[in-house]
């Protein structure tokens, strides 16, 4: 057995020995020769090489071979030819680019595996650049697949492997022919071998050729192919100079726009950390352009190969979205590699102006910002942007839209934000946190939803009124839209039942609509709910507290709308039995808890009617609510008109009045003041009594009655139609006149029944204004008239009645809210007003006498404001009649529906005439008359600030409000902005005819004038009648194209139909349809602006201006912006007159002419020249006397200057903050053009400054310091490295311009030595600052002359402290001149009489000698300094 053994291991290794023999590579030639000698086994490809020694002594050998062989050097190129030989065969040059093997009888190498054959080759200096230039030859020859190969079950890449021999070599001895030579063979090599060779450079080449390197790469990127990311990735290994990676840095940034997608992200980071702090906002802007995430196409649907393109489609999602991330990654590790970067994200988003230019990226970097640390400039950046327009709620659908998975990976950011601006006071940002809410629940998971309810509940316990409403909003609607995604979270808002008590009654209404939807819409999980509701809203109906019983009658009706709820494409009754059972014992359950209770059950009233007026409840329902409700309202206050009733004594006397009925033999009436007495005395007696009809029900019951007789006949009121003429049961006209000598209580019960006559008429006006029958129309309009006469008679009576309380008409109001009017405190009023008196007095002795009473003017009408709200004086000959405003009595008024105003497009109505004790004369046509246009435009134009957000808003407060603000729109509330807006553009044809109406009154009357504006009958109480309805059309205008609802994709449509209504006022061509939406806005404000002419005050011209401003925000059309300019130039140039024919004076004039003095310098084409004219108005006024005025500009007088004072100042600093610092690299001309508009403005401020010395009022100094001091600041940041390049090449033009500068410095130096000597608190505090400013300007300008090589030009001493006279101030003299709080900064050879801190020598040379031009001082500029 052992001899068999041995005889097959005999066999096998002859058989081994003999396959070793025959792999082993046997052409001869000098190649093999020599390496063979020197101890390498050359194998034939088909397994690696094998070395018999070590590679550092083979490579010894060989060369000492080479150098030794006797046709040296000549053997070189032998050696080659045979290399080149060997290597033609693909598989023996793979192998020699492998890991050679050493040999089993070697034992000298240190290790088992060795390098291979070229990179062994290539450690030998004699034959390293000839067979790196013949491997380097070679791979132009690789072209794609043939040319990987297969080693131990890897596919390896030849050319890859090639390269990789020349990375890391001890020595190169030619390192500029090899950088030559590979980067020649790019051009030639295939795609896959470029970006080899490209990947392959940093490692390959010395530091020394990385600049040619560069240059080589940048190229090749400029040449757009598509070898991007290995040339960035190459360039990141580089080690350049800072000038050439700005170079290079260029380049890349000219294929920023060009490069694709998948490229994106690597140029993004290359970008991103070779930034430097100087051009990163220029890079980040750059790169902001070229990114832009565009939703995904959507997926084919007619294809025959459908499911096949589904998943390219998909695939390509995929990919597209990955590359998004990885664009984002790359910005994000940006932002966190330099601080710069990050600042300069934000300074490039808030740079953005134009709404239109704001994308995604904005949305995903700010919360990329956010995510890392910048939470505070971030939440700053959002809000203004929200506040401008730019930050949209169709912007921010598309990134949670297209973009969910991305914004993902934010979420925390996201949810951080919109708590942020959820508690902001502003309405519009408040409205965009919302959104972001609803976005995000929308498109998340299901931890994100938790999450996102979660927030919503602590924002609801917050405390804050906003706040809290917000959040309900937002629930509410996640609950409509997404119950099945709200459900799980049901106990959430469930944990609400237990925290009632602190929650008004809007609130609590929201609570019970989500909790009764998902206990009654949700058959899952709804049942416990359920429950819970019928047991806490029993408690509360059964409580004898007010408050618990309102409560409990909201949440029960809220159930009843969700067990009765009907879709609105249902006609027919779809509740069950028991369900029907359910509600009417609900209904019948409420009403017995509030019988004794008349605030509970008008409640009752009103919410039932609003569920009704919505449609959605089951006609059963409904039949069953009407049935009981008409029987009780006739039962309670309607009664037959008797004679002898009236007779009677009612404690006050009695008459049927405002009966519009014919048949007035049988007419009915409502019997109101028999039911005030009556309920008046039962409050006196304080007794339980059976259940009594109460007056104060009178409007709710009506209104469900009319609301659920609507329903049922499908809009016809034949069947109530007799309420609208008949009589009221009132108090007798000729009470009035002897009102003052009645009691308390006979005063007490005729105001009360007028408020309820009020209220009537109101529901009235409700019930019947949306009949087309031309009868009832009149009678609508006639009920405005009984309207507008009952408010005037009230007016009189309640000036005269101290301390009533009106009795309640909204029923959903907090106690707190229920507040006393305005009239009654009168009295406190007066007292207030004595306090500043005192002040005024000691301001008196320090202020100068010709600024005292334009001081004075504006603090009498502030003080005056308390009395005038009280009550209004009106004089009649002889006769002083006390009025008062009912504007504060808002809460005591029945809200007006928006159906109401469907009578503005009531025309001329013939009609038989309507004799009644009323009207005395026949009335043949019927027109709504201007007291009602102006009632109803009041209502209309507050419902619309309410409804529709205009993006500039006003703030909310934490503070409590006064009720008239927020009371009066719980039906105006159930419509969405959208439907409210659609609305609007209805009555748009109704409010245009008006607005002509009232523009024709005036034309006519300034014809009539022979074109005088302010002539005879220009303050008559009609035409200052007409001018408020004029001014309310506007207001109404205004607020509808402001809305920022426009916006939105879907409103679109909307805005155009609006626009098109304007233009087809002054088209009378059908084309208007198919105009552009640019031609539309253009027709729309030629439209608006032609009643400029016809404006009789300034109130409405700033609501025209506002209305035209609100057009060209619409679009971009310089033309339109010059014409507001022009047209605010107009109103700035005419007199305004008050209604006594006084000149206009006070704060409201003059914060109404400070919006005219910005709108004309803001749409100005040049600002500066626009503020440069209007500065000559001012010059006028200095000549004018005491009372005079501006010649140019009369609405320029000593009342008004200090606000065209404080307005263009400001308005001077934002233009300068406009302009640029000034760069070497710019152009001359450019630099020039910035010099002029420098000098510009500071000869505007030196003209600004010295009006100080005329108009020395407090105000005005203190204009002067603070925007004296924002100039100084900006003409360093901005200013003075414009100076430093230009001082060379125009050293006069700047010595001027800082000679200009210095005299305005020494004025604001004597201002502020002049606030010390009046000891004015508000004034000193802002000298320290300035005082600050004007030193940085001394060492500035040294720093200038420093740069510019002339510094012995420069001196400085001290400034004398002068007043505003330029007297010196003698407490100074005998104190130390060299005080350091003494010093002042100005920069220019002044006037002999007066030392100067800082001198230039304007005859010296000393900068003479640089001759370089511009660029000769590699300093820069010095203003990062100072």
């Amino acid at each position: 057995m052992q001899k068999g053994k041995r005889k097959n291991s005999d066999s096998s290794a002859q058989s081994s020995k003999k396959k070793k023999s025959t792999d082993v590579y046997t052409e001869k030639s000098v190649f093999t020769e020599l390496i063979v000698n020197a101890g390498f086994v050359l194998k034939d490809g088909h397994s690696n090489n094998e070395l018999t020694v070590d590679q550092a002594v083979f490579q010894r050998d060989l060369m000492l071979s080479v150098k030794r062989h006797n046709d040296y050097p000549a053997v070189v190129e032998d050696f080659l030819e045979g290399f080149e030989t060997y290597i033609e065969d693909t598989h023996r040059l793979s192998k020699s680019v492998m890991a050679t093997h050493t040999a089993q009888e070697c034992d000298s190498a240190r290790y088992p595996v060795q390098d291979s054959m070229v990179k062994i080759l290539l450690g030998i200096d004699i034959l390293q650049s000839k067979v790196m230039k013949l491997l380097l030859e070679k791979l132009p020859l690789f072209m794609g697949d043939e040319d990987f190969v297969f080693e131990n079950g890897e596919k390896i890449f030849i050319p890859r492997v090639l390269l990789s021999q020349f990375r890391w070599l001890d020595r190169i001895v030619n390192c500029k022919e090899l950088t030559t030579k590979m980067l020649e063979m790019i051009d030639i090599s295939s795609p896959d071998v470029q970006r080899e060779i490209i990947l392959c450079l940093p490692e390959v080449v010395e530091d020394t050729e990385h600049g040619d390197v560069a240059k080589a790469l940048s190229d090749i990127l400029l040449q757009g192919n598509q070898m991007t990311v290995p040339i960035l990735d190459a360039l990141s290994n580089l080690a350049l100079k800072p000038e050439l990676l700005a170079e290079v840095r260029g380049s890349v940034l000219q294929t920023l726009s060009s490069v694709e997608m998948d490229d994106l992200p690597v140029v993004v980071k290359f970008l991103l950390q070779t930034v430097t702090p100087q051009d990163s906002l220029e890079i980040v802007t750059e790169i902001r352009a070229s990114i832009d995430f565009k939703p995904l196409p959507a997926t084919p649907s007619k294809s025959s190969k459908k499911d096949k393109m589904k998943k390219r489609t998909a695939s390509d999602g995929s990919v597209e979205k990955g590359n998004e991330a990885l664009t984002l990654d790359a910005i994000k590790s940006g932002i966190r590699f330099q601080k710069t970067v990050s600042e300069a994200w934000i300074k490039a988003i808030d740079n953005l102006k134009d709404p239109a230019d704001h994308k995604v990226i904005d949305i995903f970097v700010l919360l990329i910002l956010h995510a890392t640390n910048r939470k505070k400039p971030v939440e700053s950046l959002f809000r203004n942007k929200i506040r401008s327009g730019a930050f949209t709620e169709p912007l921010l659908q598309s990134a949670f839209t297209d973009h969910a998975q991305i914004l993902r990976g934010y979420f925390p950011s996201v949810q951080s934000l919109a708590e942020v601006l959820l508690r902001s006071p502003e309405p519009g940002i408040c409205y965009f946190a919302s959104a972001m809410y609803r976005h995000a629940f929308a498109v998340f998971d299901s931890y994100c939803k938790q999450e996102i309810v979660g927030n919503l509940v602590t924002h609801i316990g917050s405390g804050f009124a906003g706040e809290i409403d917000s959040s309900l909003d937002i629930l509410s609607d996640l609950v409509h839209h997404h119950l099945s995604s709200m459900a799980p979270f049901a106990i959430f808002v469930k944990g609400f039942l237990d925290y009632f008590d602190n929650r008004s009654m809007t609130q609590i209404r929201k609570l019970y609509a989500m909790l009764s939807r998902l206990a009654f819409h949700n058959p899952d999980d709804g049942g416990l709910i359920q429950d819970d509701l019928h047991i806490i809203i029993r408690k509360q109906l059964y409580n004898s507290s007010l408050k618990y019983k309102r409560m409990g009658v909201i949440g029960a009706i809220m159930v009843v709308k969700s067990i009765a709820y009907v879709r609105s494409d249902q006609s027919e009754s779809t509740i069950s039995d028991d369900k029907l059972k359910e509600v009417v014992h609900l209904l019948q359950l409420v009403r017995t808890s509030s019988t004794g209770s008349p605030e509970a059950t008008c409640l009752f009233l009103d919410e039932l009617s609003s569920v009704i007026s919505k449609g959605n409840v089951d006609p059963k329902v409904v039949h069953w609510i009407s049935e009981n409700m008409i029987a009780d309202f006739q039962d309670d206050f309607v009664v037959d008109v008797e004679e002898s009733f009236i007779q009677q004594d009612h404690m006050v006397p009695l008459q049927d009045m405002y009966n519009l009925n014919e048949d007035t033999d049988s007419s009915i009436a409502i019997n109101l003041l028999p039911l005030v007495v009556a309920n008046h005395k039962k409050k006196a007696n304080t007794k339980e009594s059976a259940r009594e009809p109460n007056p104060t029900c009178l409007s709710p019951h009506f209104r469900l009655v009319h609301i659920c007789e609507k329903v049922q006949n499908g809009g016809d009121l034949e069947g109530i139609d007799a309420l609208l003429g008949c009589p009221v049961y009132t108090v007798k006209e000729e009470v009035y006149e002897k009102y003052e000598s009645l009691s308390h209580k006979e005063k007490d019960v005729i105001c009360t029944t007028l408020f309820h006559s009020l209220n009537w008429f109101r529901e009235l006006a409700n019930c019947f204004a949306t009949q087309t029958s031309p009868e009832m129309k009149g009678k609508v309009i006639m009920r405005l008239q009984n309207i507008t006469e009952v408010q005037n008679t009230l007016e009189r009576l309640l000036a005269v009645t101290p301390g009533f309380r009106p009795p309640v008409a909204n029923f959903d109001l907090e106690e707190t809210q229920q507040v006393e009017p305005s009239s009654s405190r009168g009295a406190d009023g007066k007292k207030k007003g004595r306090k500043p008196g005192k002040k005024k007095q000691s301001e008196k002795e320090n202020i100068s006498a010709d600024l005292d009473e334009n001081s004075r003017d504006s603090t009498q009408s502030e003080t005056q404001k308390p009395s005038q709200s009280g009550g209004t004086q009106l004089k009649e000959g002889d006769k002083e009649e006390k009025m008062v405003s009912l504007s504060t009595y808002t809460q005591y008024f029945r809200e007006l529906d928006v159906s109401v105003f469907t009578i503005l497009s009531t025309g001329l109505i013939t009609k038989a005439a309507l004799d009644s004790e009323m009207n005395t004369k026949a009335t043949e046509d019927l027109q709504i008359q201007p007291p009602q246009l102006e009632f109803l435009l009041k209502d209309l134009t507050r419902k619309l600030d309410h409804s529709l957000l205009a993006s500039a808003a006003k703030r909310r407060t934490f503070l409590k409000t006064k009720a008239d603000k927020s009371v009066g729109f719980s039906h105006l509330d159930q419509y969405t902005a959208t439907e409210i807006a659609t609305n609007m553009i209805h009555l748009l044809p109704p409010l245009c005819e008006h607005l002509e109406g009232t523009s024709a009154f005036f034309q006519t009357l300034i014809s009539e004038n022979d074109g005088m504006l302010d002539g005879p009958g220009s303050n008559s109480p009609e035409a200052m009648l007409m001018g408020s309805c004029f001014k309310l059309l506007l207001q109404a205008l205004l607020s509808l194209f402001s809305w920022n609802g426009f916006v939105m994709a879907e409103n679109r449509q909307l805005l155009k139909d609006g626009l098109n209504i304007l233009v087809s006022r002054i088209k009378t061509s059908s084309s208007s349809s198919q105009s552009s939406f640019h031609d539309l806005v253009r027709g729309a404000f030629n439209y608006c602006q032609n009643f400029a002419a016809t404006v009789s005050n300034l109130p409405a011209a700033v609501t025209l201006l506002r209305l035209l401003m609100a057009l060209v925000e619409k679009t971009a059309l310089p033309e339109l912006s010059g014409k507001v300019a022009e047209l605010a130039e107009e109103f700035l140039k005419r007199e305004w007159f008050s209604s006594d024919g006084q000149r206009e004076k006070g704060a409201k004039h003059n914060e109404q002419l400070q919006i005219v003095i910005k709108m004309f310098l803001v749409y100005s084409a040049d600002p500066l020249e626009a503020i440069e004219e209007l500065t000559k108005g001012t010059r006028e006024l200095i000549e004018a006397d005491k009372n005079g005025r501006s010649n140019s500009y009369p609405s320029l007088t000593r009342h008004s200057f200090s606000v065209y004072y404080r307005v263009l100042f400001s308005e001077l600093i934002e233009v300068i903050k406009r302009l640029p610092a000034g760069k070497l690299s710019e152009s001359r001309d450019l630099k020039v053009e910035r010099l002029l508009q420098w000098n510009s403005a500071v000869r505007i401020l030196h003209i600004f400054v010295n009006l100080i010395k005329t108009f020395d009022g407090r105000s005005n100094m203190g204009t002067a310091l603070k925007y004296g001091r924002m100039f100084l600041e900006v003409f360093l940041r901005q200013g003075m490295p414009l100076l430093d390049c230009m001082f060379k090449t125009n050293r006069e033009d700047v010595q001027n311009l800082l000679k200009s500068f210095q005299m305005s410095t020494r004025a604001l130096h004597h201002v502020s030595s002049h606030s010390k000597i009046i000891r004015d608190v508000s004034l000193t505090n802002q000298v320290p600052m300035l005082k600050r400013g004007l030193e940085a300007f001394v060492y500035r300008v040294k720093a200038m002359l420093t740069l510019n090589k002339c510094l012995e030009a420069f001196w400085m001493g001290n400034l004398k402290n002068r007043d505003l006279q330029g007297e010196e101030i003698l407490s100074q003299v005998s104190t130390v001149t060299n005080d350091s709080e003494e010093e002042d900064g100005d920069a220019v050879p002044v006037d002999e009489d007066e030392e100067s801190d800082v001198e230039m020598d304007n005859q010296s040379e000393a900068g003479g000698d640089s001759k370089d031009g511009e660029g000769s001082d590699s300093e820069g500029s010095y203003s990062e300094v100072f």
